[in-house]
């Protein structure tokens, strides 16, 4: 009897577990979390590096102040034994690690640094990157400069490193690029001083360094002595040819910066200007557009009556104003011809690159250049400038005035784009 009641109450407790469970089956769950669609971008900057009259050379005078935004510039803390070295994973003072096994400081351990007694190697364990985070003011100039020197005993290749500087509220890059590529190192250290001006675009702005050598083999470049500091500049002047005023900027959004400023030009006389064009984060087309052209007669002397001039109040310096369009490199030689002298009283949008060039269009992260070359007279295919030109004393007394409109479209779904036909365009969805 026992046995038969202890077989009930099994019964009994099974059945209970039966009623439950009445929901349970077998069962499996597969989530996809934090899918996401985000917007690209096209984002054009415009620098202006370098600009001549009558063959001088614009200078820009910027002056340093305030104090420098880096923090631990100069590799320094934390403090290391003469000869040691040490890799930091969890970021140093005023860097933290990007990418990589962390950031290698070394105090005389395969080399010399420039100044104090440390440096970082930028090839830690492996490829590695660091960056800092600073406080700037939008649209305010600042320097970077900072000194590399290829790792003693290592071969061109495995010293590069590559700087940037970026807006940190979104994906847009200021400045970019590399140094030491073709370097090889020597017996000790060689330091070269790199200097890269730019304008802030927000509040915060960061400056990232990486190796970008050929190997991950925990050699590479060397870092020292990083500085950035805001700089007030001053309009520059051509000393040797009065009435010429220039501006120079690295890459940037166009606010008030000028390429021409001349209030005193005669006959003959003739300028270059290198503009580049810098396209982030997709594949453009890149068109310019001259705008609101204004010529005007201001006054009407004597020189220019008798030279014809009856078209009060129009003027006529934009008929003798000549310029042509070279694309070029970054030293400004040129490469070939954009487009061929022409007027500014003509000259209504420049074709860089669109669907019915021959040139490519700008690929993401690049910089690409141009070359203006004008004069007032006559201009050949050649560039050469003449100022004898029939009735050229209309001119007297007489200005232009005219917007540079730069403008990039993206590639992908405009495989009809025209900067001709679409000088403002109107893109449908």
């Amino acid at each position: 009897m026992k046995r038969i009641i202890g077989s009930s109450l099994i019964l009994v407790a099974s059945l209970a577990v039966i009623v439950g469970g009445t929901g349970a089956f077998f069962s499996d769950t597969e989530t996809s979390s934090g899918n996401v669609f985000t917007a690209g971008a096209v984002d054009l900057k415009i620098d202006h590096t370098e600009a001549t009259y009558n063959g001088e050379s614009c200078v820009n005078d910027c002056e340093e102040v305030g104090g420098d935004l880096i923090v631990n510039g100069g590799f320094e803390d934390p403090a290391l034994n003469n000869g040691a070295w040490q890799v930091f994973p969890s970021n140093i003072p005023g860097w933290t690690v990007e990418s990589g096994a962390g950031i290698e400081v070394q105090n005389n351990a395969a080399g010399a640094p420039h100044g104090g007694s440390q440096l970082v190697e930028l090839d830690s364990y492996d490829q590695s990157a660091m960056s800092q985070t600073l406080v700037t003011v939008p649209g305010e100039k600042y320097r970077l400069t900072f000194w590399h020197s290829p790792r003693p005993g290592v071969v061109a290749g495995d010293n590069t490193i590559g700087y940037k500087v970026e807006v940190v509220s979104g994906p847009s890059t200021i400045i970019s690029g590399q140094v030491g590529a073709g370097d090889a190192g020597g017996a000790n250290t060689n330091w070269t001083k790199y200097t890269f001006d730019f304008v802030a675009v927000d509040a915060s702005t960061k400056v990232t360094f990486s190796d970008e050598g050929n190997a991950n083999n925990s050699y590479g470049g060397y870092l020292d002595d990083v500085s950035v500091r805001q700089l007030l500049c001053e309009e520059g002047t051509y000393v040797n040819t009065p009435g010429g005023f220039c501006q120079l900027w690295d890459t940037t959004d166009l606010t008030t910066e000028k390429f021409f400023k001349f209030y005193d030009v005669k006959p003959q006389d003739e300028g270059t200007n290198l503009i580049s064009m810098h396209v982030d984060s997709n594949e453009a087309y890149l068109c310019l557009a001259v705008e609101n052209k204004q010529d005007n007669e201001n006054t009407n002397v004597d020189p220019e009556q008798e030279a014809g001039d009856v078209s009060v109040p129009q003027g006529e310096l934009g008929k003798y104003l000549m310029v042509m369009g070279w694309y070029s490199d970054v030293n400004g030689n040129e490469l070939s011809q954009m487009f061929p002298p022409t007027t500014l009283e003509n000259l209504n949008n420049i074709t860089f690159a669109d669907s019915n060039s021959s040139h490519l269009p700008v690929a993401p992260n690049t910089t690409e250049y141009i070359k203006l070359t004008w004069c007032l007279g006559s201009l050949s295919n050649t560039g050469v400038c003449n100022g004898n030109v029939v009735n050229i004393n209309q001119t007297q007394t007489d200005s232009f005035l005219a917007d540079l409109k730069f403008y990039a479209v993206q590639t992908r779904n405009n495989d009809e784009f025209s900067c001709e036909d679409d000088l403002n365009p109107v893109l449908e969805p």
